[in-house]
């Protein structure tokens, strides 16, 4: 089971491979990265960690903390070094920070990207790092960037394409289908039963950055079991609601999910979101969706 340890607070006792950097779209080179903390942790005995932030570095994220924590588990990560991206944090000294990460953690290896920056002003780099471990006979490995889809596989690559809506590069990029994790609300469920749609709705956090909205094909993990669904992401002109939510009606699903997290994996988009004339045009238009998906 995946330990999280609040950086600076808590202790790991035993020796670790510890991977450096954000990772918080957790894509290919992201991967990579982790591929080969693995394979340097293989037959030592070692555990392998990582690092992260509990908030947002800069701007929006590709998957928040709950998402990424899903994602380092299902990798298999042993545990989560988790920061908060204060004032404190942005004043650390670059040895400072790595002491902090030895001291508590017990590392014996690093593991980041030849682009890996550390300390206040982001003033370290990967040189400074080997200099670092060299000198209190620390195993590092630092691996060259990846490439997918023709560019730097990069968080802000990932983000582009979720402004497009393409979901297609965006999965090559990310190795794996995009999705949300998120509590199911109760409010404005009434909608879509009176149209024969029960969905789960889901209010987004705000550090989550948006995929375009529209309508998408989407696989649903809900009560432990996969659906497939439809989900509405965005406003329900129709109803004269500009407010912007993901609301999933999946397909074969009986039961109350209110209450209840639920994870959403994109699997194409269907078509723009637009106001229909009344609730009938929208069911009509709801049940070609539907059989899209089928």
């Amino acid at each position: 089971m995946l330990k999280l340890i609040d950086y600076g607070k808590e202790n790991y006792p035993e020796e670790s491979v510890f991977l450096l950097g954000y990772f918080d779209a957790v894509h290919v080179g992201h991967r990579a990265l982790i591929a080969s903390a693995l394979s340097l942790a293989k037959g030592s005995g070692k555990k392998v960690g990582i690092m992260t932030f509990y908030d947002a570095k800069n701007g929006a994220q590709v998957y928040v903390f709950e998402e990424r924590l899903q994602l380092f588990e299902k990798l298999g990560i042993d545990f989560v070094c988790a920061a908060k991206f204060d004032e404190n944090f942005k004043n650390t000294e670059g040895k400072e920070f790595l002491d902090t990460l030895v001291r508590s953690l017990n590392v014996k290896a690093f593991v980041c990207g030849e682009d890996f920056t550390y300390g206040k002003g982001a003033s370290c780099g990967v040189s400074d790092l080997k200099k670092y471990c060299a000198l209190r006979n620390l195993d590092v490995q630092v691996l060259s960037l990846v490439s997918a889809c023709g560019e730097k596989a990069a968080a802000s690559f990932a983000k582009r394409l979720l402004d497009e809506g393409d979901l297609s590069e965006l999965e090559k990029l990310l190795g794996g289908k995009y999705f949300i994790f998120g509590n199911v609300e109760t409010e404005g469920r009434h909608i879509g039963r009176k149209l024969g749609f029960p969905t789960a709705n889901i209010h987004l956090s705000p550090q989550k950055y948006p995929i375009k909205t529209g309508v998408y094909a989407v696989s649903v993990v809900a009560d432990g079991k996969l659906y497939r669904g439809i989900a509405n992401y965005g406003t329900r002109p129709t109803f004269g609601d500009q407010r912007v939510i993901a609301e999933v009606y999946i397909d074969g699903y009986k039961g109350d999910l209110y209450d209840k997290e639920i994870t959403v994996f994109f699997d194409f988009r269907i078509r723009d979101i637009k106001k229909f004339a009344s609730a009938e045009a929208l069911k009509r238009q709801l049940i070609e969706d539907l059989e899209k998906i089928r």
